[in-house]
């Protein structure tokens, strides 16, 4: 019981730290604070909590919840390649208004005036990254060992939640690409489906024996 109660509760720290990071440039485009500021206040120690956890997990034998945090991150990496396929192509056709990850970088080194240089690319293009794996994080240890379509469900949700919220706004898009064309809410939606087709067939074929958080809960109080 003391260990399955240890477990539920380092996937609880872990899913806090994964949600953080995509939280950020939302709470940063919605106007709460700068980026750059949230980073250190919020994205760093949000990556050293989760370090924490999996050095917890590996000093107490949790093989299995290490695996399957690593199995979401790199999930969350190869799918964000496959969304950025689809973003950029979308991109170079008219589809989207810039380069998303360019002004991840200059919102983080607070540089907007100045414009991107090869360090806030770098950063940003880091940050973006950061981001798919922390949706990759979330997603295998929410559900586990799901059936792979619930990946494009997943997906989709996500871009969605992208295009009505304050990000689309602030890039002057309006809400799902409105004030912008037809071209922006389509390259959105089959980015997110390439993202999530990419992670619900990974995880399905490598969380074996993973358990998702529902599991976990019933494991301590049942």
């Amino acid at each position: 019981m003391k260990s399955n109660l240890l477990q539920l509760i380092l996937v609880l720290f872990a899913l806090a730290a994964a949600a953080t990071s995509p939280n950020l440039f939302v709470a940063a485009q919605a106007g709460y604070d700068k980026l750059s500021y949230l980073a250190i206040v919020f994205l760093i120690p949000s990556i050293i909590l989760l370090a924490i956890v999996i050095i917890i997990a590996a000093a107490g034998g949790y093989r299995n919840l290490n695996r399957q945090i690593a199995i979401g991150l790199l999930g969350g990496i190869l799918a964000t390649l496959g969304l950025e396929v689809v973003r950029e192509t979308g991109f170079r056709l008219g589809g989207m208004p810039g380069e998303m990850p360019q002004l991840m970088g200059v919102l983080m080194l607070d540089r907007f005036a100045m414009g991107p240089n090869w360090l806030s690319n770098l950063i940003g293009w880091t940050y973006h990254f950061w981001n798919g794996a922390s949706f990759g994080l979330i997603y295998s240890l929410l559900l586990g060992r799901p059936p792979s379509w619930s990946g494009l469900v997943y997906g989709t949700l996500i871009g969605i939640g992208l295009m009505s919220g304050p990000v689309v706004v602030a890039m002057g898009v309006g809400h799902f690409g409105s004030q912008f064309g037809i071209g922006f809410p389509i390259t959105v939606i089959l980015a997110h489906f390439a993202f999530g087709l990419i992670l619900g067939k990974f995880v399905a074929q490598k969380n074996r024996s993973a358990e998702s958080l529902w599991g976990r809960f019933k494991s301590v109080v049942l």
